[in-house]
């Protein structure tokens, strides 16, 4: 089969989320193949042309009309992915976008709406589904190894929105530009939650924000409308209960626990990384059922082993490697913009403080 030409919007050879992690990602699969990168910069697009022998641009156009790029991916800040997906799919073009989809719900909708006419292949980057301890625990859940699910609960800190952030972040404190950590981090948690345990019925949210005002690592000052406090109470379709808790910054008690409680058994899954975000970091499994009084150490198979990626790099190629499988068989393990649009719908819900 001939490999997907792949054209990555917002990948430079500075660093970055796209550089370090689908960038080897892609390198690492045969069903794909990098042809085309755009930066903000002409100079560092030529030194990424150069360093991943790639077509490199510094305008979004070319690369979205460039003949070898079949999927495009939009790794930029959310409030530019609505206009640059819309210009990917009027060019016929498959779409791959980091998450969140859009600003909101409507243009999440409206963005569904038009890959849906334009009858191409979509994904967003919730690849914390891929990530082998939470496949390993998909498994054992379905399987009985916890008997019925009764209740869940996870927390998890979300990295940013925290005092002494890099100036570069500074845009996540303004809940008008969609990175909050409702969106971002709780969003991934529920994505990667609701794939375990089954869809989520009713929550009840409150959010709250930490302090009206925060310094940046420079020592500037800026206002915070971002909620960096996030409790829900949920109820799943299963009739399981659950309650997540999602927080700005770190914690001296430790970054990410989530536990799943069944009638048989108890499952828990921890990050030995100062890192909450499911999809981001490393992941440890324990667990215990029967007679067994204490969790043990489970071990997490990695189908994808062979690929020599683990970690973010390698619950992104999964991701990549889902997509192409869907292509191939037309099968829908790959989340889509129509799976987005649920999640968004469920966090518009959670910002309203409740669900239905």
């Amino acid at each position: 089969m001939t490999p997907i030409g792949v054209g990555i919007i917002g990948a430079s050879p500075d660093g970055g989320w796209a550089a370090a992690t689908h960038v080897p990602a892609l390198a690492a699969l045969p069903e794909y193949t990098l042809r085309a990168v755009t930066t903000s910069r002409a100079e560092s697009a030529k030194r990424a042309s150069a360093e991943w022998g790639v077509d490199g641009f510094d305008s979004p156009l070319p690369l979205i009309e460039h003949p070898g790029v079949d999927l495009v991916v939009v790794a930029v800040k959310v409030p530019d992915h609505y206009g640059l997906i819309v210009e990917a799919l009027a060019a016929g073009k498959m779409v791959l976008s980091e998450w969140p989809l859009a600003l909101n719900l409507a243009e999440a909708e409206d963005l569904a709406e038009k890959a849906s006419a334009a009858g191409v292949y979509t994904a967003v980057g919730l690849q914390g589904r891929f990530a082998p301890a939470v496949a390993t625990m998909r498994d054992l859940v379905s399987k009985g190894y916890l008997g019925r699910v009764v209740a869940t609960n996870l927390v998890g800190s979300g990295m940013a929105w925290a005092s002494g952030a890099p100036k570069s972040q500074a845009y996540a404190f303004d809940a008008r530009n969609g990175v909050t950590a409702v969106r971002v981090s709780t969003g991934h948690a529920l994505s990667t939650l609701t794939h375990v345990l089954g869809g989520i019925t009713a929550v009840t949210s409150a959010l709250a924000v930490g302090s009206d005002t925060i310094d940046l690592d420079d020592g500037s000052r800026i206002p915070v409308t971002s909620p960096d406090k996030i409790a829900l109470a949920l109820r799943l379709r299963s009739g399981a209960v659950g309650a997540v808790f999602y927080r700005g910054g770190l914690s001296r008690a430790g970054d990410l626990r989530w536990e799943i409680n069944g009638t048989e058994g108890d499952l828990l899954l921890t990050s030995p990384t100062r890192n909450g975000n499911i999809p981001a970091t490393e992941l440890v499994l324990a667990g215990a059922n029967g007679s067994a009084t204490h969790v043990v150490p489970i071990a997490i198979p990695d189908p994808d082993a062979a690929l020599g990626l683990t970690g973010p790099p390698g619950n992104v190629a999964k991701l990549y490697r889902a997509f192409a499988n869907d292509r191939a068989h037309g099968t829908a393990e790959t989340p889509s913009f129509d799976d987005a649009v649920e999640l968004h719908r469920l966090l518009d819900g959670i910002e309203r403080g409740h669900l239905p």
